[in-house]
């Protein structure tokens, strides 16, 4: 334990080391840094809406949006399923931007002049992050590379189109220019990260203490800071480090309430627990004794019923390990019964009585195994119909019946086989 300890230290030294290289940045040099980031987006949009092939793919991918969604059996991992929808919804038939998606899909097809082109990609207001991912995949697409998260879940979404994406055959000075483009916005983003990451431990420390290790805090609120980092606009006149605070908190909490307890509870739910056991604790340090449900809901202005249900809302999961009673020493798994599932001997039972069938069911010919081993389920599945078995053999439910019917005598004819049915009713019956 004390090596895993001085483990995290030594991390969290090296972590605080590279932040303490990063000052906060002023408003001006966060105007500096987000207008580069928002010039490359810009750059990307009019590169979509300049390259025919370009305004193809992008025609086709809003069409699939609205035809062909992404489903979540369909990628490796739920998350990317969400990173997809997420960045996808304005543009699925039910999105607010259905019909401008809608339209843009025919009219990106069609011949036109530059500008035309160029509002009907700002019509779209295609966030910095899809506008990012969409490059990406088109750069992977004639054959370039570069990292991106929503790339890789539009890559994976694309196997399964109307129809699959072609490759695409790009000038070398279009390469250039979306490879100068992703540069450019992957830095800046990466420096109003950089540059504010000691907020994410300051919001992370507040949490400490919930069931969470302060590292995957951490992680989590960097993951939120970046995500606000995308979004960002400082046309809008506010700071950076205020617009970020809620995006990590908001990924903090959440990490949390998933993680920190055996039960996830809704965050409204968790904001107020905490603030029953909140005004709990403040009122027990001031008086030294432990208000009840009616003293804390006077104190909330809320109903006393109420209280006293989130009272009791972290007392529905408790550790195996603790003791039956507080004179007890006994861990509580120890008083545990375990009928359900049965002892050691009964296993034992099974897997040999298991063992015995199966030998006498290999004896009979193959038809007679299929039927028999479909009807009772002795495969890993349900128990099928004789309609079932019919339909699976390609024969009459007539002709599944005699099978079954014949199995079952050559079983009972079977040496062993009385015998063993009377052992195990004995067993059952003890």
């Amino acid at each position: 334990m004390q090596t895993l300890d001085s483990s995290e230290d030594a991390d969290l030294e090296l972590m605080f080391a590279e932040i303490r290289r990063y000052p906060l940045l002023t408003a001006d040099e966060e105007q500096v840094i987000d207008g580069r980031k928002w010039a490359a987006v810009e750059a990307l949009s009019t590169v979509f809406s300049e390259v025919v092939d370009l305004r193809t793919t992008l025609a086709d991918l809003l069409l699939n949006a609205l035809e062909c969604p992404p489903e979540v059996r369909r990628f490796p991992s739920r998350e990317q399923h969400f990173t997809l929808r997420r960045e996808l919804a304005p543009y699925f038939a039910d999105g607010d931007l259905a019909d401008t998606t809608a339209e843009a899909c025919k009219d990106l097809r069609k011949r036109g002049s530059k500008k035309r082109y160029t509002e009907i990609v700002n019509g779209l207001k295609i966030p910095a992050s899809l506008t990012v991912g969409i490059a990406v995949f088109m750069l992977r697409r004639a054959g370039g590379q570069f990292p991106d998260a929503v790339a890789d879940a539009i890559g994976h979404w694309s196997r399964h189109w109307l129809s699959p994406p072609a490759p695409i055959a790009l000038e070398p000075t279009v390469l250039k220019s979306i490879r100068k483009a992703l540069r450019e916005y992957t830095e800046a983003r990466d420096a109003l990260v950089m540059h504010n990451l000691r907020l994410v431990h300051s919001i992370a420390g507040r949490y400490r203490g919930r069931g969470v290790g302060y590292l995957d805090l951490v992680q989590e609120g960097t993951l939120g800071l970046i995500r606000a980092s995308e979004k960002f606009e400082y046309a809008k006149g506010y700071r950076f480090s205020t617009y970020c605070f809620n995006w990590i908190t908001q990924a903090v909490r959440r990490y949390v309430g998933d993680t920190g307890s055996l039960i996830r509870l809704p965050t409204h739910v968790q904001d107020q627990v905490n603030k029953v056991y909140r005004e709990r604790a403040i009122e027990q340090a001031k008086t030294g004794m432990e208000p009840d449900a009616a003293q804390l809901a006077n104190k909330l202005g809320m109903d006393k019923q109420k209280t006293k249900e989130i009272l009791e809302v972290r007392n529905l999961a408790i550790s195996l390990d603790a003791p039956r009673y507080d004179d007890d020493d006994g861990p509580l798994v120890d008083t545990l019964t375990t009928d359900q599932y049965g002892d050691t001997t009964g296993s034992a039972d099974q897997d040999s009585l298991h063992r015995f069938l199966g030998e006498a069911v290999d004896q009979l010919e193959a038809n007679e195994q299929a039927v028999v081993v479909a009807r009772w389920g002795l495969h890993e599945g349900p128990p099928l119909s004789r309609s079932e078995i019919a339909d699976r053999l390609g024969v009459s439910r007539e002709w599944v019946r005699q099978l079954e019917r014949s199995a079952l005598k050559k079983l009972k004819g079977q040496e062993g086989v009385q015998e063993a049915f009377m052992d195990y009713q004995q067993v059952s019956s003890v």
